[in-house]
């Protein structure tokens, strides 16, 4: 194998791991950017939530709320994280029992008759 051989052989392996990197890196790019837009988007509804809940509802607040949602659930359909993962059902508390009615509190009793 001559030199020439030898330094082509290094260029395709170079080659190669530089696109693997790129690969990689794009990836991190793309789940930082969707990551990113979904906050945009829920400190929106926030904003929309806040708006309808102080009396202030804003004009148009329905459709782009049902816009935002929409966005939301495609980016949480390919992949991107919305809201935190909830505990495993074995996880979760035993949902509390009803509370006991309380007792009926028993009549005041007749106080002594004292001479005047």
């Amino acid at each position: 194998m001559g030199f020439f051989d030898k330094v082509k052989e290094q260029a395709e392996k170079a080659k190669v791991q530089a696109q693997d990197l790129k690969g990689k890196v794009g990836d991190k790019v793309d789940e930082v950017q969707s990551k990113r837009k979904a906050d945009e988007l829920l400190d929106d509804l926030g904003r929309f939530l806040y708006a309808e809940r102080t009396g202030r509802t804003l004009p148009g607040a329905d459709s782009e709320i049902e816009r935002i949602v929409q966005e939301l659930k495609a980016l949480e359909d390919d992949g991107t994280a919305i809201l935190p993962p909830t505990p495993s059902s074995e996880a979760a508390p035993e949902p509390a029992a009803e509370p006991a009615p309380a007792p009926t509190p028993a009549p005041p009793a007749a106080a002594p008759e004292t001479p005047a």
